[in-house]
């Protein structure tokens, strides 16, 4: 009797120990992954600021050192083609910078929210005619954390700038809608479209810094991103974000 007694105490102790263990393996696991995303996030804080400073740069020095040669260029007053021709390029100019800083500090996204921003953002590319972006305005849109709708801007960005150097596409819908605390905007386009599996290979690929940015955005938010053929020949790009009612 005392023997099974020692076999069966020595049993529980190492039953107990292997589960010690694995919690152990778990616990170390799971500060692993939350000191990963606190990283990613920091990066991603740091680039914003970068960014941040450099619009700043550019709207305050850069924008305003233009608009001063403008006015001294406008008061000339010659009808000389090469003098109305200085003063396209410079209007030109000026709107680029100007275009170039919103790109890199979206002040509306932080002052009206998400659904202006992207508004705005879809206008912006509409008037270039080159290609035709439609945003769909919701209602029911909450006003998201800032960390939340950024990483929702930037993504659509991406989504955009991809959409237009390889899809050949000529319209472009997005529309947000909210599902079970969850905002899933979708990008449909009618151009060359990929599927998930085209999706993951490039992003483990050299290069394709644009679909890499994208993850990296997803994973700082626990978000996802799901690629479809739709049977009306166009494409839609899914991504889906949890939000909470404090945000």
């Amino acid at each position: 009797m005392p023997c099974y007694a020692l076999t069966g105490g020595i049993v529980l102790f190492v039953l107990m120990y292997q589960a010690k263990a694995i919690n152990h393996k778990l616990e170390i696991k799971d500060i692993n992954e939350k000191k990963q995303l606190e990283l990613l996030q920091a990066s991603i804080q740091s680039e914003e600021e970068e960014r941040t400073r450099i619009a700043s740069e550019l709207h305050d020095d850069v924008g305003a050192t233009l608009s001063s040669v403008r006015l001294y260029l406008h008061k000339i007053d010659s009808e000389s083609n090469l003098v109305q021709e200085a003063k396209s390029m410079l209007d030109e100019s000026i709107h680029k910078v100007r275009g170039i800083s919103h790109k890199l500090q979206p002040g509306i996204l932080y002052h009206l929210g998400l659904q202006s921003a992207l508004q705005s953002f879809c206008e912006s590319f509409t008037k270039t005619g080159a290609i035709h972006i439609a945003f769909i305005e919701n209602d029911n849109l909450p006003r998201l954390s800032d960390n939340t709708g950024l990483a929702l801007y930037r993504i659509v960005q991406e989504l955009i700038n991809n959409i237009i150097k390889h899809a050949n596409a000529a319209n472009v819908t997005i529309h947000a809608v909210t599902n079970n605390n969850m905002v899933e905007l979708t990008v449909e386009h009618n151009g060359k479209g990929m599927d998930n599996n085209e999706f993951n290979e490039k992003t483990y690929k050299k290069g394709s810094l644009g679909l890499k940015n994208i993850v990296s955005r997803l994973n700082s938010v626990n978000g996802s991103i799901n690629f479809a053929a739709n049977a009306n020949a166009t494409y839609s790009i899914t991504v889906a974000v949890p939000y909470t009612v404090n945000d």
